[in-house]
């Protein structure tokens, strides 16, 4: 094989690999990057019904909390980080003990999902992520979750997976550039029978983009 076949070749390969994967369900991906199980909802169970109930009652206290006190913000996707603390205060008061996950390491971290470990009173543990969707956006096709490989993951529990997610209405403030967001609705998903999507990217780190070799001309300015 000469020289030009084998890169002819390798391309060839590379953009076989690099086609979407579709419907990959959720449980399929965190058994491959963190190594344990997503654990389904039984609606038969005492005990799952009662968690569904119980954080069900924490979302309708966030709702009330929240806009009670509206969430000031630039971006939308900024409010979501910002309900969190709602969400974990409203689960301690429905007897739930609820925390920060802390990765394979031991670390805890404020970024990469999930948001949140809960635990119920059988001390079984549960994941929950929290998002917020504008009110009439729910179902459209714009990508809203996304989970990323990682040597350090935060998801080292055999558990459940929820996503706690709050359709916002949003109030634009006069002569700025903020505006506040009120919840006015949730949804409590199951994230078991989740589907998941890959795309790839490249991408490099500015040593690279900005080596000498590559450079064309610089100055002051």
């Amino acid at each position: 094989m000469t020289p030009d076949e084998r890169i002819d070749e390798l391309e060839a390969v590379l953009a076989r690999f690099l086609k979407p994967i579709r419907g990959v369900p959720f449980p399929v991906v965190i058994k491959a990057l963190a190594d344990v199980s997503v654990l389904p909802i039984d609606h038969e169970s005492v005990s799952d019904r009662a968690l569904i109930d119980k954080i069900a009652s924490a979302a309708k206290a966030v709702g009330s909390a929240v806009r009670a006190n509206p969430i000031r913000r630039n971006r939308p996707n900024e409010v979501g980080n910002d309900i969190e603390p709602f969400v974990i205060d409203a689960l301690l008061t429905c007897d739930l003990r609820a925390e920060r996950p802390r990765s394979a390491k031991g670390r805890g971290q404020q970024v990469g999902y999930p948001d949140i470990l809960l635990y119920d009173r059988e001390d079984r543990p549960t994941y929950l992520e929290c998002k917020i969707f504008g009110e009439g956006t729910a179902m459209t096709t714009m990508r809203s979750f996304y989970l990323s490989p990682s040597a350090n993951p935060q998801v080292c529990l055999h558990a459940r997976h929820m996503l706690l997610a709050f359709g916002v209405d949003r109030e634009p403030i006069s002569d700025s550039r903020d505006s506040l967001y009120r919840p006015s609705s949730f949804k409590l998903i199951d994230l078991h029978n989740l589907k998941c999507d890959v795309k790839y990217e490249f991408n490099a780190d500015n040593a690279r983009l900005y080596s000498p070799d590559l450079l064309l001309a610089e100055g002051r300015v």
